[in-house]
């Protein structure tokens, strides 16, 4: 029998017959239907939690894309539409976002400060069990007709988001496999002749649908101070409702491509292959080898990618020609198959799923990279949510296993570490740098080798950052914690640095790696005023602070939470006219970026930056002031922390720097004083 929390009598344990302890997940539900299963085995220190709602998606009309846009616009307690870009500039936080994925939408973040996250995710229930959905907000934030110069235009946020998307060549041909392919996918995330069909109607139906207590999972993972994350949540169900019966839409919206002429390209289709996902990541990095591309071209077939956003599942496809076999390319395909040996079917297995593990991290940061993993894995996942094994599956199952739905495809793997070899040297040193250059290389190769008989495949790169007069070379191997400790070992016992005696400097091995720091290479900043750049371009604009090292970096950070808390700043992202107003922080140039993205009118902007400068020419009060500084705190954090932080904190060290920057030094005083010197520079940029 459920028992109730004394603390929060709304919430209920689960009983035992219903909890996944053996796994380490411990589940409650609250009284409306919501699941909470928290990791409690998890050795995260840092608090990250998700709550995830299934949005099934039929048709391109992207509803679900919509919906999602609109909830952060205002709900029941915050019912300004400015309140979710407020605390993006002023809570401490790593992840602070939502995601629309194949079958559910996820409302996101994590972080370190405990008073941060219960904020940001009271602020997320609420918006999720409660929105306004306001037909002005429609108009804004999804689509509306404009007037302009040139006559009648479409515009609106999401309007310009996916005018960006379409501009991508890589997504038009994700986009055209997907309409192309058999059965059909759906384009989710909407596209731009599919959005009008949609109205403030259709979203509030789709939200009373979906948008249910009784559907939602809340996930989690951290040390949550259990009953102020439950009492959050609570405070957003107080005020949700019975569902309301609605009438089903069965007017499916179709994005249409267009159609080249017959005559002038031969017929081409997309064609299927019946291999499971295991064998579809197996086989396709062999068919990208010269050889066997020359064999397919010979049969009139393209490789297409294994897999996009709108198809997620691994899986075979071509596009063929009329003539092509499709028997003939099955049997060589098998014989491919059988050519292939047991340890490279399992490196290009596992490779795929480190492929994925890192582009999930690297989308959401580390801590939410595991929070889904861990829970993907679990037996009691939803199965939009659940991750399939990584194992091989038999030959008579694949035909089976590609016809049924797989979710959003969450492939598993472990949570990743970087380790790293670092190397820095003069920039003008062109001997020692080559010599740097040509022991990383014999490293990689070691490496690889070692990870090749080992049987664990690694994500490896070549590097190079500049900074002043110094330059970093580095080699970076991405692979699963597991494996840390013994490519550590390999290094320390393996890597000699009597190979590159002759270089003068300093070594050191370090628990991510090693560290070299040559003779006479540490970084020479430059002092004097503040510099600007300024770029416009068709749909972006781009604003470049570069500051004096004589400026203090906790400065800076305060500096771009702050202009970003503006509300010229904000109506320009609000106001329907670009998808996106960002700032960016990089501490090793001492660096602060503003940019654009999809931007109508990339000048209204810039006199917006300028607006904004002027405004924080006065000083703020002492409550603005204080959620500058938290905000700067966090701008810093998810720029260093969010992913791989310990080797982002390690490159920084390489150049005498470091992300734990001090703002009790900033005052309101100190920060006028910035913004001053800051327009003096905006007003002489330099222009590309």
């Amino acid at each position: 029998m459920a028992t109730p929390h004394p603390a929060a009598p709304d919430w209920f344990l689960l009983p035992p017959a219903e909890q996944q302890l053996a796994s380490g997940w411990v589940g409650y539900r609250h009284v409306t239907g919501v699941m909470h299963w928290h990791h409690a085995a998890s050795d995260e220190d840092r608090l990250s939690v998700a709550l995830v709602i299934p949005t099934p998606s039929d048709d391109d009309s992207g509803i679900a894309h919509a919906l999602e846009h609109m909830v952060l616009r205002g709900s029941t307690r915050y019912p300004e539409p400015e309140i979710f870009l407020a605390l993006r500039a002023e809570l401490t936080l790593l992840e602070f976002n939502a995601t629309t994925q194949k079958e559910s939408t996820r409302f996101h973040l994590s972080g370190y400060d405990p008073a941060s996250v219960l904020r940001g995710i009271g602020f997320m229930s609420d918006c999720v069990f409660s929105p306004l959905l306001n037909s002005d907000d429609f108009d804004e934030e999804i689509i509306r007709h404009t007037v302009r110069a040139d006559g009648l235009g479409l515009d609106g946020t999401l309007y310009r988001e996916l005018t960006e998307y379409q501009r991508n060549e890589r997504f038009n041909e994700s986009v055209d496999m997907a309409v192309n392919s058999e059965p059909r996918a759906p384009l989710y995330g909407g596209m731009t002749d599919t959005l009008q069909a949609l109205d403030i109607v259709k979203l509030r139906r789709y939200h009373n649908t979906y948008y249910r207590p009784e559907n939602a999972v809340l996930i989690s993972s951290g040390s949550w101070p259990m009953i102020g994350l439950w009492r959050q949540v609570s405070k957003a169900l107080s005020h949700v409702g019975k569902a309301l019966s609605t009438p089903d839409d069965d007017d499916k919206v179709r994005h249409e491509r267009p159609v080249s002429s017959p005559a002038a390209l031969p017929e081409l289709r997309i064609e299927t292959l019946h291999f499971s996902p295991y064998w579809a990541c197996v086989l396709h990095p062999a068919l990208r080898a010269l050889r066997c591309q020359k064999k397919l071209a010979e049969m009139g077939a393209t490789l297409l990618p294994l897999n996009s956003d709108f198809q997620p599942k691994p899986t075979l496809r071509f596009r063929v020609t009329q003539h092509t076999d499709i028997s003939a390319l099955s049997r060589w395909l098998e014989h491919v198959q059988q050519e292939l040996s047991a340890r490279r079917i399992a490196w290009h297995s596992q490779y795929f799923a480190l492929e994925q593990g890192r582009l999930m991290a690297n989308r959401w940061g580390d801590g939410l990279q595991r929070l889904f993993h861990d829970f993907a894995i679990s037996p009691f996942a939803s199965p939009y949510l659940k991750a399939m094994p990584n194992t091989e599956t038999l030959p008579h199952e694949s035909e089976r296993l590609l016809s049924e739905p797989q979710g959003e495809w969450l492939s598993p793997c472990q949570p990743l570490r970087r380790l790293s070899i670092l190397c820095r040297c003069q920039a003008r040193d062109q001997a020692t740098r080559a010599a740097i250059e040509r022991w990383l290389a014999l490293c990689q190769q070691r490496t690889l080798r070692w990870a090749w008989m080992k049987g664990s495949p690694i994500l490896c790169d070549i590097r190079q950052w500049d900074c002043a007069n110094a330059v970093i070379i580095g080699y970076t191997v991405d692979l699963p914690v597991s494996d840390v400790e013994a490519l550590r070992q390999f290094w320390h016992h393996t890597l000699r640095m009597n190979e590159i005696e002759a270089i003068p400097g300093t070594w050191q091995r370090t628990e991510d790696g090693m560290v070299f720091l040559g003779k006479g290479s540490t970084p020479v900043y430059r002092t004097g005023s503040i510099m600007a750049s300024h770029k416009d371009e068709d749909s972006a604009m781009h604003v470049t602070l570069s500051f004096p090292h004589t400026v203090e970096a906790g400065d800076i950070a305060v500096l771009g939470q702050a202009v970003m808390a503006t509300s010229m700043i904000q109506k320009r992202r609000l106001g329907g006219r670009c998808y996106a107003v960002s700032v960016g922080i990089d501490l090793m140039h001492y660096e602060l970026t503003f940019d654009t993205v999809a931007d109508g009118d990339p000048s209204v902007s810039f006199i917006a930056l300028l607006n904004a400068f002027e405004v924080l020419s006065k000083p703020l009060d002492d409550p603005m002031f204080e959620k500058a500084c938290h905000g700067g705190l966090g701008l810093v954090s998810a720029k260093y922390n969010k992913s791989q932080g310990r080797f982002h904190r390690a490159l920084l060290g390489m150049v005498g720097q470091t992300s734990a920057i001090d703002v009790s030094k900033t005052t309101p005083d100190s920060l006028v004083n910035l913004v001053t010197r800051v327009l003096a520079a905006l007003k002489q940029p330099t222009l590309h």
